[in-house]
């Protein structure tokens, strides 16, 4: 498999990879509503969106989406190595 290939055809063709992949699963939905929730309350503790420890919670949150990117594309990769190894 051509890994820097598929990594950029992944990165052409999937601009929102999470919400493709989960954009029916009622699962995640309840996983995702669950989450919300939470958030909400450390947001509360916090003391609202605009105080300082919130950013810091906000930049912590925008550190983790980034890094649920970098495990979306190596999974997708992942599974284009597969399947290459299912058609050999």
């Amino acid at each position: 498999m051509d890994r820097e290939f598929m990594s950029e055809f992944y990165q052409k063709f999937y601009t929102y990879p999470s919400v493709e992949a989960i954009k029916d699963s009622e699962e995640y939905r309840e996983k995702y509503d669950i989450r919300s929730k939470l958030e909400d309350e450390v947001a509360k503790l916090l003391g609202g969106i605009g105080t300082a420890d919130y950013k810091i919670f906000d930049n912590f949150l925008s550190a983790m989406y980034d890094e649920y990117e970098v495990l979306l594309e190596g999974m997708y990769l992942l599974g284009a190595a597969d399947r290459e190894r299912m058609l050999k």
